[in-house]
């Protein structure tokens, strides 16, 4: 969420001071390229820049301009700055390469050593591109260096103590990189003595035990951001009860560290930053700390505690804080009739404030007067249990930029009188409050022009509203699950920006075919997300130049365009469920960007093509459902897959050897219900990653390989309950994803796999904590290796319908992780292993239709299952089945009598076995003796045989 705009040009202004210290022959850096008459830079330099540039990997030609001929003037060269004096020649002072695109056109590769040959160089600034090598010493030797910013890249090497001898370096950002060093050493010598602005975050971590003392060497330090640095808790002796920076600090941000500020000697130096303008302690625990801590901070004007579990008592002590204009206390878990809330607030605050972010705490009751909040901007008062309608006055503010109000219960209609005065609103979203009704005029032509606009489940339809077409929506549309059932009409496409990064439509019936408008017509689009509506017909080109793609649950039928298309940025494509046929197109080379592709329920057929071995970057493959035939050769080459699901399809041959050598990525492989044959290669058992193994339903033969223990993600336990502990700093993903304005998101969640007899949906990061393996219905012979016992996390085990032979492993009591096991209708036999008794998570057991013989082992556990777990096993017996025979109930005052019985019976069954021993050996010889003895007889006997056969 956007800083208010006073916000913005207060602290513009501090480090406009800031940039203006640097130097005073730094005014500006030229990123044009435009000629500067008379100016000629040095050769030795000109040459250093050219040396410079060969190290770099430049894919956009952003350095065109940097021209090898020796008439070629290198203070006219893109993001070159030289000094402004009377000499013929001149040095290069400034060096501004910087990319702000994120990250879809910049420079990679290395920073070379040939900069140490700028000697003059004051200004460099490299941020926000992909290096990853530079040599540090090199950096250092730059003394007349004073602004130094080489944040977000990929840089991994140590910070070396000679940064610290930069004397003269006033602005220091290192932050969102990968250095390897985790201390503040190179600080402490204190040579960095002119240093106002200091920026490491996402550098430092909880190593760094001595960031205090580092910190504490900065005198003039102005503006400290330690931002997700995993800092531990500060320590402070009593020497460090007066921090020589304390008294010229104005921005202090220690946000996403997690620390517990248990230090009283910490807060109390905290609490007396009495210039701070900028306070950002978000996501740390400061729960020894009252609002009332902050009343000295006076000249505060941004002040964020987001989830830091303060105590609140009252905002009264806020009534000095009248400067105040940006206030966060989202995720504080703050109770309460809202209404009593704002009646805490001191006047002053009430009149200056123009940001107020209250999301995601425990509010509830009716939204505020909002009135009262005259020079409000920004309000945030989403996912809390706010109900009732909106109050109309919220039409008189007339300054309104940014309205947040969804996931929370409202209801009723908002009409034109809601936005009567709102000139300014960019960003709207009454989201997830499905009986709240926009329900506006025909003819409504709104005041302001919506930047970002989310009405994701709420009452928007029947029709497109026809209020929309007057937004020029620059960055975000999401109008999903809006019970719209319409036609997407003419002006829809004609009025979106050319810069629209997020278009939602999901979720609605909208009809109708799709435009086949030019291949360009969204030049930076992030997201296009159709799915779960019901168009119809030929998908369009245009739509594949978006980095994230889903048409899911439609009724297209044509995709022809693919091979019309060019380069595609899709790193996602999702083309599930529709009504596509016949084979996919040969095209695939023109997508090696992609990531994820789900074509899983249509109607393709035919081989996978050869082109598919382009997608060197793809990790998922969802194919399930469809008539692909033959094998799947062509993914052989693709080392990044972890996931593919080709379930029910007419896939044949053997299971490709090098499947466990070429996929070592693979995590999740589902070839379920197709026509493989053959063993399964020993090969697999190098799919060291797997999670979920399942080739049920085919053709298999062969034994299972004794090396499956080398599954080694089977041999981890993990509790997936740990995954659902959603507390505060958890949940400001949503938000924190929101700031970005970035919503691409590859993977693979929401994979189907077959759970205790039944298909389920596993979506997100439960698909982590499943140990799956289904062997099920196949011509596997032989015995259960013993060593599947060593795979302890596995949760759900299915070698039924085989033709396994031999007892269970008696070491199955191992498999603690184990949820369910189905080894039913093979030739297993003898006994129940006593130790399957053990496993108390198990709550699906089939062991029904083998050999299998002896007492059931008796435990709470193995009772508990029904009859069908062990019927068709003739030779079983005991708890639930019929009572083994030496468990006949007897009668306390008969057990002489049962004894005598006992011996009695056996008695009688001994005469019984004597008795038919000797009564066959009668028979026989009673009728092959008289053959023998008989020669009539015997010919008579022979001769009777032989017509019978005949």
């Amino acid at each position: 969420m956007r800083v208010s705009m006073a916000l913005i040009w207060y602290f513009a202004s501090i480090h406009l001071i800031l940039l203006l210290s640097v130097s005073k022959n730094v005014a500006h850096l030229e990123l044009n390229g435009s000629v500067k008459e008379k100016i000629r830079c040095m050769e030795k330099e000109r040459v250093a820049l050219l040396s410079f540039k060969q190290k770099l990997v430049d894919e956009y030609d952003i350095l065109s301009s940097w021209d090898t001929d020796v008439n070629s003037d290198c203070c006219n060269w893109k993001g070159v700055e030289c000094s402004n004096t009377t000499t013929t020649h001149h040095h290069i002072i400034g060096l501004d390469l910087h990319a702000s695109d994120n990250y879809e056109r910049c420079l990679k590769g290395e920073v070379g050593s040939s900069l140490t040959q700028l000697s003059h160089l004051n200004y460099l600034d490299l941020s926000n591109n992909l290096f990853d090598r530079i040599v540090f010493e090199d950096i250092a030797s730059l003394m007349e260096l004073n602004y130094l910013n080489l944040s977000y890249n990929n840089f991994a090497t140590p910070i070396p103590p000679h940064l610290g001898n930069l004397s003269k370096l006033s602005i220091l950002d290192l932050s969102s990189n990968y250095w390897l060093n985790h201390d503040l050493r190179w600080l402490i010598p204190n040579t960095l003595s002119s240093l106002k602005y200091l920026d490491l975050s996402s550098v430092v971590s909880e190593d760094a035990n001595d960031w205090t003392i580092a910190i504490n060497k900065l005198p003039v330090l102005q503006s400290l951001f330690l931002s997700n640095c995993g800092l531990p808790t500060p320590i402070l002796s009593s020497h460090h009860s007066n921090i020589n920076f304390s008294r010229f600090l104005v921005e202090l941000d220690f946000s996403w560290n997690h620390i517990n500020f248990n230090s009283s000697k910490f807060y109390s130096w905290l609490i007396n930053l009495t210039n701070l303008v900028y306070l950002n302690l978000r996501s740390n625990n400061l729960q020894g700390l009252n609002y009332n801590d902050f009343e000295n901070m006076t000249s505060l004007v941004f002040l964020d505690l987001t989830s830091t579990r303060v105590n609140f008592h009252s905002l009264k002590s806020f009534g000095s804080l009248c400067n105040l204009n940006s206030l966060h206390l989202n995720f504080n878990n703050i109770g309460g009739l809202l209404s009593d809330f704002f009646k805490a607030f001191p006047p002053c605050l009430l009149h200056s404030v123009q940001s107020l972010h209250l999301a995601s705490n425990n509010f509830s009751g009716f939204l505020p007067n909002f009135t009262m909040l005259p020079s409000l901007k920004e309000i945030d008062l989403s996912y809390n249990m706010l109900h009732g309608r909106v109050p109309q006055n919220l039409g008189q503010l007339s300054k309104l930029e940014e309205l947040y109000l969804n996931d929370n219960l409202l209801e009723g209609e908002v009409c034109e009188t809601h936005f009567a005065k709102v000139t300014h609103l960019k960003y709207l979203d009454l989201s997830n409050n499905p009986n709240l009704n926009l329900n506006f005029k025909s003819n409504w032509v709104p005041p302001f022009q919506l930047e970002e606009i989310y009405l994701r489940s709420i009452k928007l339809g029947p029709i497109f509203p026809k209020w929309l077409p007057t937004q020029n929506f620059s960055y975000l549309i999401d109008i999903s699950f809006a019970q719209i059932s319409d036609i997407i009409p003419h002006w829809f496409w004609t009025n979106l920006s050319a810069n629209l990064y997020y278009i939602d439509l999901s979720g609605n019936k909208i009809m109708g075919e799709i435009p086949d408008l030019p291949l360009n017509y969204f030049k930076g689009i992030q997201t296009i997300n159709f799915e779960s509506n019901k168009f119809v017909g030929r998908i369009p080109a245009f739509l594949f130049q978006s980095r994230l793609l889903s048409l899911s649950n439609n009724n297209f039928s044509d995709l022809t365009c693919l091979c019309k298309i060019g380069i595609s940025p899709l790193k996602e494509l999702d083309l599930s469920n529709n009504q596509l046929s016949r084979q996919l197109p040969n095209c695939w080379d023109s997508m090696d960007n992609l990531e994820a592709l789900k074509l899983s329920d249509n109607y393709f057929s035919g081989d996978l093509p050869h082109s598919m071995s382009s997608l060197i970057h793809l990790n998922t493959l969802l194919l399930r459902n469809n008539q692909f035939c033959g094998g799947f050769d062509s993914l052989s080459s693709l080392s990044s897959l972890k996931a593919i699901d080709a379930m029910n399809n007419n896939l044949f041959g053997a299971i490709p050897s090098w499947i466990g050598s070429k996929l070592p990525n693979l995590t999740y492989l589902n070839l379920k219900s197709n026509n493989f044959y053959g063993n399964l290669p020993s090969s697999i058992c190098n799919l060291k990653r797997i999670h979920v193994l399942d080739i049920s339903s085919n053709n298999i033969s062969g034994s299972i390989p004794t090396c499956i223990h080398n599954f080694q993600a089977f041999k981890q336990t993990s509790d997936p309950s740990n995954d659902f502990d959603v507390d505060d700093n958890g949940m400001e993903f949503i938000f924190w994803k929101r700031e970005r304005r970035l919503l691409v998101s590859a993977g693979y969640e929401g994979l189907v796999m077959v759970l205790k007899g039944k298909e389920r949906l596993i979506i997100g990061k439960v698909l982590r904590f499943e140990r799956f393996i289904d062997l099920s219905c196949n011509h596997l012979t032989g015995k259960i290796p013993d060593e599947i016992t060593e795979l302890v996390g596995l949760i759900t085990l299915n070698l039924s319908n085989n033709e396994l032979t031999g007892p269970i492993p008696g070491n199955m009591g191992q498999l603690q992780s184990l949820d369910s096991l189905d080894l039913s209708r093979n030739h297993l036999y003898g006994p129940i292993p006593a130790t399957l008794s053990q496993i108390s998570r198990l709550s699906v057991l089939d062991l029904s239709y083998n050999n299998l013989s002896g007492k059931i082992p008796t435990s709470t556990q193995l009772q508990s299952f029904q009859n069908s777990s062990y019927e068709g096993n003739p030779y079983l017996c005991g708890d639930p089945l019929k009572k083994c025979f030496n468990e006949i109930p007897r009668e306390p005052n008969d057990i002489h009598v049962n004894e005598n019985k006992n011996e009695d019976s056996w008695f009688v069954l001994g005469e019984f076995f004597i008795s038919m021993t000797f009564g066959y050996i009668v028979g026989f010889w009673g009728i092959f003796g008289t053959l023998l003895l008989h020669k009539r007889w015997r010919h008579a006997y022979f001769k009777f045989l032989m017509n019978t056969i005949h």
